[in-house]
């Protein structure tokens, strides 16, 4: 078994930057060279046109029509520029030929995980000569920022969101329960007694996770590092993959316990993210664990009344590593002229950023938010600076229709939470090997975890020596 592998970097953003470095030895291929002062210049007043992706598929009413609304506005703000938007999300199994065709967007969302990647092949569009004296740009966060640069600093993409992972739960089964909602579990012993409480006095599931669809594998590996124990170690061009670990087994043994001995996992151990999304909108399920940025998905997708929605801090085990985090890089097409990308970055920052560092975009925003009957005040982990985070709260303080004071255990726990990134190598095939170890658990009460554990290590460490 492998020992614990402790991260001594303290601080929100610690983590992250210790992903910059990570990351960035984790695929072949040469960067692209720096382009010339002349290759950068653009018209900011030329007519142009760009693609958008991620537009809101149609059932996703609320959203699209938000979407929409947004792209009506900056067209009115930016005459010269037009946006062909599209439903194009990142898919790291057809982007390359994608982009080989030419049939990529301007710009699109890539994960944290894979920006240092497409950087190492020349697969994204190297930004920085636009983005180093913009007034928007240079106010976000650097260690944010310092995932999207290169070995020289150079910069590859826009962070428009981070996130860390967390506990989800249901204010009102606490309730019914006699447990207290502003009081949140905070160890996985806590987590375990409130689904034995929530399961026995309302009858419904304490505590389940999706298992399925890559899910089951990456809230384990969440639950791993919170347990003490990464489930990569780099070492130069080296990655070794440890998931026979203590910081697994305490995990699976949580698992067990919840099944097994307080039996308040519910029934259904096959949940995909939606189906697990549907019931605890829907009042079937005490807690999970995500993304803290679930409010969205539950509240306005699935109609979960907002005083419902409960988030704290990911569980704390032994030892913990630091919380798994990640979140969203707009990415810019290399194949995109030098108006195309000036463009693109005006979208993002119009439709992403401008509000945390301009007060009439904040509170414009807001208005535009309350309006539509969408949210203002969502928890986050700020872009911007912390100082600067606090004045844009100030700004948009009369419109915020969130209960924040619901979130406060979460809030409270970002100012000395280490964010650790997902695995460098061959992350969703490891997510992919452990789904069937969390279906084990679940539905096998004697089920070997060092050997399930094991034999997952095996096969995803022939993946990453095949590479």
């Amino acid at each position: 078994m492998t020992q614990h592998r402790q991260l001594r970097a303290g601080g929100l953003f610690a983590g992250l930057a210790v992903a910059g470095i990570v990351v960035s030895g984790c695929a072949g291929g040469t960067a692209p060279a720096a382009p010339s002062a002349e290759a950068v210049a653009c018209d900011p007043d030329a007519d142009v046109t760009i693609t958008v992706g991620e537009r809101p598929t149609a059932d996703q009413a609320a959203n699209l029509e938000a979407w929409e609304n947004a792209v009506a506005a900056f067209e009115e703000a930016h005459p010269n520029i037009t946006i062909d938007d599209e439903e194009t999300k990142y898919d790291v199994a057809t982007f390359p030929a994608l982009l080989v065709g030419g049939t990529l967007p301007t710009t699109l969302q890539v994960p944290f995980t894979d920006i240092q990647s497409l950087i190492e092949r020349g697969q994204a569009a190297d930004i920085t000569a636009y983005v180093e004296d913009d007034e928007v740009l240079s106010q976000l966060n650097p260690q944010l920022a310092a995932v999207t640069q290169d070995a020289d600093g150079r910069t590859y993409g826009v962070v428009r969101a981070a996130y860390t992972m967390g506990l989800i739960y249901n204010r009102a089964l606490f309730e019914e329960a006699g447990l207290d909602p502003d009081a949140p579990p905070t160890t996985w012993d806590d987590v375990l007694e409130a689904a034995a409480t929530v399961s026995e006095e309302t009858g419904q599931t304490g505590f389940i996770i999706p298992t399925t669809a890559n899910t089951g594998g990456w809230l384990l590996t969440s639950m791993s590092y919170s347990n003490g124990d990464l489930v990569e170690e780099v070492d130069g061009d080296t990655t070794t993959v440890t998931l026979d670990t203590p910081g697994m087994e305490a995990s699976l043994q949580f698992l067990h316990d919840v099944r097994w001995e307080a039996d308040a996992a519910g029934a259904n151990y096959l949940y995909d993210n939606n189906a697990i999304r549907d019931d605890i909108a829907a009042g079937a399920i005490g807690q999970s664990l995500n993304g803290a940025n679930l409010y969205n998905s539950l509240v306005i997708g699935r109609g979960m009344p907002k005083e419902d929605f409960g988030l704290a801090p990911f569980p704390v085990g032994d030892d913990p590593v630091g919380v798994l985090g990640g979140g969203n890089i707009q990415w810019y097409n290399p194949k995109a002229t030098p108006d195309q990308i000036c463009a693109a970055l005006e979208w993002t920052k119009f439709y992403f950023l401008d509000r945390y560092v301009d007060e009439d975009a904040a509170t414009t925003w807001a208005e535009a938010q309350v309006a539509d009957d969408l949210p203002v005040g969502l928890p986050e982990v700020p872009v911007v600076s912390d100082e600067q985070y606090e004045t844009y709260l100030g700004w948009i303080d009369p419109y915020i229709n969130v209960p924040r004071e619901n979130y406060t255990a979460y809030l409270d726990s970002l100012a000395t939470a280490t964010i650790v990134p997902e695995p460098a190598k061959k992350a969703q095939e490891l997510y992919a090997a452990l789904d069937p170890i969390v279906q084990a658990v679940l539905t096998r009460e004697d089920a070997d975890f060092s050997e399930l554990l094991s034999s997952a290590e095996t096969q995803v460490q022939d993946l990453v020596d095949a590479e």
